[in-house]
């Protein structure tokens, strides 16, 4: 440059307004994508905000802190959550309910990889220290599980065994992925299988003491192709057993209970 000429004027980048609502749905899906990657413990109030592409300063104008903010986060991600499962079971065509339940399945461990650091910090904290909507997120996601597991079994009055066996199955997968997210065993074709078939084990055993129960066995295997992960799961079971065994399972059939025996 030389002294005849002007100087170069730099201008900084105008600072871009949004409406308020705007903003704040910005900064949540910063929040989302930065303590999806890290560990919440590890997540400053100023890493969302330099993901969000705002201030300090700003982040305090909607959130009074970083709990209050990784609450809405697990908010948002449960609801999307929520959807994903959902729109699981909405085809032009109906799906055999152990294929509407493998689908499910799937996407739910799909959605543990894709925001792992965060949602297995969120397991991992206990109640005692997790912010209450954070914690209202996780049972928000698990009682929407159980009533479409009902669903997928055509139950909209589940009784109470039958509802314990739902219930029960939900908190095992719940507890299966966050132990898969931490050790990545069993394989994890391996873990889709044990879990729906362990579901199917546990309606069986309900059927043995429950009528709700019973008919939805009856129900599964009248309605289930040969070919699907049920029936699969039924030939699979069959072939375990060999010819000693064959005759264990009699000498149990062949035994009578006491009168008044449960």
């Amino acid at each position: 440059m030389t002294a005849m000429e002007p100087p170069v004027s730099r201008k900084r980048p105008a600072f871009r307004r949004l409406p308020a609502d705007r903003r704040r749905d910005q900064i949540i899906e910063a929040a989302v994508e930065v303590f999806g990657r890290r560990p919440e413990p590890e997540v400053s109030i100023d890493d969302v905000a330099a993901a969000a592409g705002t201030s300090r300063s700003s982040m305090y104008r909607y959130f009074e802190g970083k709990q209050e903010l990784y609450g809405a986060a697990a908010q948002r991600v449960a609801a999307a959550l929520v959807e994903r499962l959902e729109q699981a079971g909405q085809g032009p065509r109906p799906v055999p309910p152990s294929v509407l339940m493998a689908t499910r399945l799937a996407l739910y461990l799909d959605f543990l990889e894709q925001y792992e650091a965060g949602y297995a910090g969120l397991l991992g904290r206990g109640g005692a220290r997790a912010p209450e909507a954070a914690l209202a997120a996780v049972r928000r996601v698990r009682a929407a599980a159980e009533e479409m597991t009902c669903r997928a079994l055509q139950v909209s009055e589940p009784g109470a065994p039958l509802r314990t066996t739902v219930r029960s199955w939900v908190a095992g997968v719940e507890w299966a992925g966050a132990e898969w997210l931490r050790t990545r065993t069993p394989p994890r074709p391996v873990l889709e299988r044990l879990l729906a078939a362990q579901f199917a084990t546990m309606l069986v055993g309900a059927a043995a003491l429950d009528a709700q129960a019973a008919g939805r066995v009856a129900w599964l295997l009248e309605v289930e192709p040969a070919g699907s992960p049920f029936g699969a799961l039924v030939r699979s079971v069959a072939g375990t057993f060999d010819r000693p065994m064959v005759a264990q399972l009699a000498r149990f059939l062949g035994h009578r209970d006491a009168p008044g025996s449960p």
